[in-house]
């Protein structure tokens, strides 16, 4: 967030202290007025270059002892910065440095407007030149003046300077977090907006969101979120955000007015902003870690909030929104609301959002925690199975997280005897060659997903001679498994062998065809632990019922 200035001044034709005063001023201070004037007359319009004699001149009215020269000093540097872009060195800002430090406050507001300018509208590298001027403490003291415009120009000078982590951290050990905290009470919209907005700056890394928790920042944050002021209401929503993504922090932020910012932040995904809906989102997603608040945002009317919020036009929101949505998955009692509020045909639409890879990764992630709480009828009755399926076949053109998202959901789902049978209708019965294809992915949990899924089919004797005869043949990938340097796919390549090996004498017999009896022999002589060589047992003497020991 880059911070506004609030004072407008005088603009060219600055008046500078020369008549009245010329009888008390030094020679210097005299050729000094004289250089500036021509200075300002001799270039009327467009980007002011400043030579060094012109800002020695300028030196001069800033450190004399005339408060009419400072002051006229203070509003040439103003007006200069207001199309200045160039990059600024120590030796410029020393006389501006120097005026914040001004009891007048007019003074005080050309100086902290000419700061503010030449960190916002100047190069990136200008604040952290500002700030190795020395200009933070003056611009701190400036936040514990009375007046407004004062306030307001310093508070926007800090907001930008703290969009660099280096400033971030110096702002905070230089005392700021206090009187930034105590100008979020004032009444001025403007000082208030830019407080807000340097503390929210502030959040944004971790050493210093420990202290801005312990100095009070909190309770003035969520007091925020009610304000009327849309950016007062998006910073507030944001700092949370940052905040909550850590424990401790959240407790505190839920601990404050009895859960007060979890009803006002549903209260905001309401708002007519899509920026204060998505910061909203934001911080309830990042509060919906812990389980205890998964109950409160659904009881506070979160989820009726939320899903309204996944077909907004604003991708940044609906991303914002699934990504809540799946945090509130993951508590039991959750799921019947979750389905009951009409989600699952908007996830199934969010799963072939192509070009939204993190949008589809949450749709699926929120499917796999409802179908671990056996919502398996409502998931196929609203075409998800089958949106995910679609991931998987289009796998070429899907990334990583987005298969091994779909793919998890959909070996929870195997897990469910209807479920499996609508699998191995999908594309005319043949959606076990894209699960056998996927066990060679590239991706090692898409692999791990895929035989998992095939082993649950295999449940199912009906599939047996499909899932063994066809090729790509099962036989191939749990060959691979089996001499997987990994022992969780040893495991379960033996764990799908007992799904096959508990089948009919012909399954039996396509098996022993095959080189697999001679690994699961190898694997229960070689060490392993002793769950592989039970399951490696258990398979060899599956296979060897009704086929007799003269088979083998």
């Amino acid at each position: 967030i880059m911070g506004g200035c609030c004072c407008g001044l005088q603009g060219h034709g600055t008046h500078l202290a020369h008549s009245t005063t010329e009888p008390l001023l030094r020679d210097s201070e005299r050729e000094a007025v004289s250089a500036i004037l021509k200075f300002l007359d001799s270039d009327s319009s467009g980007i002011r270059t400043l030579s060094e004699d012109k800002l020695q001149s300028l030196y001069t009215l800033s450190f004399s002892d005339n408060v009419d020269l400072q002051k006229s000093a203070a509003l040439c540097f103003s007006e200069i910065s207001e199309t200045w872009h160039e990059p600024v060195d120590i030796h410029f800002l020393e006389p501006i440095i120097h005026l914040l430090l001004s009891e007048d406050v007019d003074i005080q507001k050309a100086a902290s407007l000419a700061l503010s300018n030449l960190a916002l509208k100047g190069p990136a590298e200008n604040k952290s030149t500002i700030v190795k001027a020395g200009a933070l403490p003056p611009l701190i003291l400036l936040l514990t003046k009375d007046d407004p415009e004062v306030q307001c120009n310093a508070c926007g000078c800090i907001t930008t300077l703290a969009t660099t982590d280096s400033n971030k951290k110096d702002i905070v050990s230089n005392g700021a977090i206090n009187p930034l905290l105590k100008l979020s009470h004032v009444n001025d919209s403007r000082v208030q907006r830019n407080a807000a907005g340097a503390l929210l700056n502030l959040t944004h890394i971790e050493s210093n969101r420990q202290e801005l928790v312990q100095t009070g920042a909190v309770p003035v944050f969520v007091r925020l979120l009610e304000s009327r002021d849309v950016d007062v209401q998006f910073y507030c929503a944001a700092a949370i955000s940052n905040l909550a993504v850590h424990d401790s922090h959240r407790r505190v932020i839920v601990g404050y007015g009895n859960g007060k910012a979890i009803r006002v932040l549903v209260s905001l995904m309401k708002s007519n902003s899509d920026k204060v809906k998505c910061q909203a989102c934001l911080a309830i997603r990042n509060l919906a870690s812990d389980e205890a608040n998964q109950g409160k945002i659904a009881e506070s009317g979160g989820l009726e909030a939320l899903v309204p919020l996944l077909s907004s036009k604003d991708i940044d929101t609906v991303t914002a929104a699934v990504a809540a949505l799946r945090n509130l998955s993951i508590r039991r009692g959750n799921e019947i609301p979750i389905v009951q509020s009409g989600s699952l045909p908007q996830l199934s639409r969010l799963l072939s959002l192509q070009e939204c890879p993190e949008i589809q990764c949450h749709a699926a992630g929120t499917l796999r925690n409802l179908a671990a709480e056996d919502q398996y009828t409502p998931i196929m009755e609203s075409g998800c199975l089958l949106a995910l399926a679609e991931r998987l076949r289009d796998s070429q053109h899907v990334s990583g997280d987005v298969l091994s998202e779909a793919s998890a959901a959909l070996a929870v789902m195997a897990s469910h005897v209807v479920a499996r049978k609508q699998m191995m209708l999908l594309y005319g019965g043949n959606f076990h060659k894209v699960l056998l294809k996927l066990t060679e992915s590239p991706y090692k949990e898409v692999q791990y997903n895929c035989a998992g899924i095939i082993g649950h089919l295999a449940m199912n004797e009906e599939y047996h001679a499909p899932l063994l005869e066809e090729d790509p043949s099962a036989i191939g990938f749990l060959l691979g498994f089996m001499q997987h340097d990994d022992v969780s796919f040893v495991h379960l390549a033996l764990w799908i062998m007992a799904q096959f090996s508990n089948g009919s004498k012909k399954t039996k017999q396509m098996m022993r065809k095959s080189i697999l009896l001679d690994k699961i022999m190898d694997l229960r002589t070689r060490t392993h632990s002793l769950e592989i060589s039970q399951l490696a047992d258990a398979a060899f003497n599956n296979l060897k019922q009704d086929l007799g020991d003269s088979s083998f």
